[in-house]
């Protein structure tokens, strides 16, 4: 017989043999096995041991000598069964783990990243970033609205990104500082915006979309940092939420 018939049943390459020379020889000791296996004497004694733990293995002492025979080949069906139940405890015991394990797994993806990016090229980077994930199912806000201090590079750049949003049919809450007014018309009167007034001005502009924040001090030398965590999201969400209610239409 093929050991690797028994190979297939769950058993090692070493295991295999050494069963089916206890099959073929009979009761006999260590010694013979090994001749007939093939297998080194260094590891007959643990692979005897690891087939009595089996069932398909047992001894007994015949003066100071173990004499090893093979269980009967029925055994090795118990074997399968005995692995099938085991199999069987240990799938059961995943499918509770598992909702555990998978929450593990989303509060590794829940980890913030941060990135921070220098400069008018850095700002529009992080930007652009942001408007790949654009579609129609989520809604972006932006609080603070401003061109800042470069006001005309800020407001043709904005007014790109909101032209973006609109050929992905993205639905916008702008809170834009009062300052801005009329100074970002095609956004103000857009049928895909909603818009506010603050009446309190700030070089910060807050933009929040899905699961990323990007906050934009707009000096002549622009610092951007864009945050990817929905928790964080969330809170700048009802912290918007909160000033839309206190704003001017």
């Amino acid at each position: 017989m093929d050991p690797l018939q028994l190979q297939q049943l769950g058993l090692t390459e070493n295991e295999a043999k050494v069963y089916l020379s206890l099959l073929k020889l009979g009761q006999t000791t260590a010694g013979p096995i090994v001749d007939d296996s093939k297998v080194t004497r260094s590891k007959i004694y643990d692979l005897l041991e690891r087939l009595k733990t089996k069932g398909l293995v047992s001894y007994v002492i015949k003066g100071a000598t173990r004499h090893y025979s093979a269980a009967d080949p029925s055994a090795v069906l118990q074997y399968i069964e005995n692995k099938k139940e085991q199999l069987e405890k240990e799938k059961t015991m995943m499918e509770k783990l598992l909702p555990q394990l998978l929450l593990q797994q989303n509060l590794a993806k829940e980890k913030k990243f941060a990135e921070v990016f220098v400069g008018i090229r850095g700002m529009e980077n992080a930007f652009l970033e942001l408007a790949r994930s654009f579609n129609a199912k989520d809604i972006y806000y932006a609080l603070g609205a401003s061109p800042g201090e470069n006001q005309q590079q800020m407001q043709l750049f904005f007014t790109r990104l909101h032209k973006k949003r609109v050929e992905k049919k993205v639905k916008s809450f702008i809170l834009f500082n009062e300052q801005s007014r009329g100074l970002f018309h095609e956004q103000e009167k857009s049928k895909f915006v909603k818009a506010k007034y603050l009446s309190q001005s700030t070089p910060t502009a807050i933009n929040v979309y899905k699961d990323i924040t990007i906050i934009a001090v707009l000096t002549s030398e622009p610092t951007t940092i864009l945050i990817k965590n929905q928790e964080t999201a969330q809170t700048f969400r009802e912290f918007f939420e909160t000033m839309w209610k206190q704003a001017k239409p």
